[in-house]
């Protein structure tokens, strides 16, 4: 094997660091592991036609896209502790989310509607539905990326509103927030329900349960999203099949 990290640790590392649901964690050292033992003494040499051929025998495109995905985090990751490692999994090799079945993307026309479902929206803790939604749709945050998010991360300057967003593959970055977006957030702040010790005013994750805890990425931000949809006339056929992952694949509504 060429001198590198540990395969094992660095799986382990990646997952431990890593704000993914506990399914999703199973999910991931379960390819992610097949995938090292199918390479074997290759892992930090593999190229792109490797991980190419090796997805190619999944059953359809979504599983696919999930292999994909799962060995570039865990590549993304192995970089962090050795930087001469090169990822073999490139985004272009991964099938677009608005194009995997049952995870369809609004229309531009139908994005803006769903903006005014969201601002209409009086259902339970509207403030933080519309807070999410307008992450999901207005930053493209995926499910996962928006319930990481914490208040702290939440910066405030002069001009813009940055917000510290966990990589899907792991590690995190400050990115813009578009000015409705921030107004969302900022709207729904005096709303938001903590309670000790997994949250605070000043502390903790943003978008919190009843409870106060950190909301769940699945079912609750799908849930929450399809009952924004269900109240509004032009968008109740959407409602049973929309996803976080499709509504961030949509046109962005506050972009022109």
């Amino acid at each position: 094997m060429t001198s590198g990290p540990d395969p094992d640790f660095v799986l382990v590392d990646w997952l431990s660091t890593s704000p993914f649901s506990d399914s999703a964690k199973l999910n991931y050292q379960r390819e992610v592991d097949r995938w090292i033992k199918h390479i074997g003494n290759r892992v930090w040499t593999a190229s792109g036609r490797d991980v190419k051929h090796w997805t190619a025998g999944a059953d359809n495109a979504r599983t696919r896209a999930f292999l994909v995905s799962a060995l570039r985090g865990f590549y993304q990751h192995a970089q962090t502790l050795d930087p001469d490692i090169i990822n073999p999994a490139p985004k272009t090799l991964r099938p677009s989310v608005a194009d995997l079945p049952g995870r369809p993307a609004l229309t531009r026309a139908e994005s803006t509607l769903y903006v005014s479902a969201l601002d209409r929206y009086d259902g339970l803790m509207p403030h933080r539905a519309r807070a999410l939604g307008y992450l999901v749709l207005g930053r493209g945050l995926r499910a996962h990326q928006a319930v990481a998010l914490d208040v702290e991360g939440i910066v405030r300057e002069q001009h813009r509103t940055t917000a510290l967003v966990t990589l899907k593959g792991g590690g995190t970055e400050f990115q813009e927030l578009p000015p409705p977006v921030a107004l969302a957030v900022e709207d729904y702040l005096p709303h938001r329900r903590t309670a000790a010790p997994h949250s605070s005013p000043e502390a903790g994750p943003l978008l919190t349960s009843g409870r106060g805890r950190r909301l769940d990425p699945a079912p609750s931000v799908r849930d929450l999203l399809r009952a924004v949809a269900s109240t509004h006339p032009q968008l109740t056929h959407l409602a049973d099949t929309l996803t976080a992952d499709g509504l961030a694949a949509s046109p962005n509504p506050f972009l022109g």
